[in-house]
């Protein structure tokens, strides 16, 4: 029956987009919708560092998901802490005295990946999601990568991208490798 709606293959309009498999393994990487008012999506910038470390998975996973805990072992945070009554967010304060407070959005031990955003934070960008993964390279190496996608208030994000990439993952990478060393 061709006018019959119930049998009838809906094609998606303009504010709908359709829907894209993602394979095991795969992240789907955030789209930024499209309004009738701004043609051309916003950009999502990101940022990105990758270290190898001497050091077990395991024990490297325990310190990165310990959420509440990255003063720990970050040399940029002088606090964090568990935000009252909810052990998922963290605030945190920066060696230079910047305030920021991070929800955590997913984490799986099996896969060691931890997912979080920015609640409250001074930086010009929104929609900012950070990933960690840490990864077995045999018994007493892994790897850990760290990536953030945010779309920048102005421009292509790109300083902004290289300024988290510099002053905190790699910062960071470099502190939790280290701390595996005498």
């Amino acid at each position: 029956m061709p006018n019959d709606p119930q049998h009838q293959n809906p094609q998606p309009g303009p504010d709908l987009q359709q829907a894209q498999p993602v394979l095991p393994g795969q992240r789907r990487e955030p789209q930024a919708p499209q309004h009738p008012q701004h043609p051309h999506p916003q950009r999502y910038a990101e940022a990105r560092a990758h270290r190898v470390m001497d050091r077990a998975a395991d024990a490297v996973w325990r310190e990165v998901r310990d959420f509440p805990a990255l003063a720990a072992w970050h040399p940029g945070i002088a606090s964090s802490t568990a935000h009252p009554g909810n052990p998922r967010v963290r605030d945190l304060v920066t060696t230079d005295g910047i305030r920021l407070t991070e929800a955590l959005h997913a984490v799986d031990d099996t896969l060691m990946t931890l997912e979080y955003g920015f609640v409250a934070h001074p930086f010009p960008l929104t929609d900012y999601r950070a990933r960690m993964e840490v990864r077995p390279e045999g018994d007493t190496r892994c790897s850990v990568t760290w990536t953030a996608t945010f779309r920048p208030a102005e421009g292509d994000g790109a300083a902004l991208a290289a300024q988290f990439e510099a002053g905190v993952f790699v910062v960071g990478l470099e502190a939790l490798a280290a701390r595996g060393r005498g």
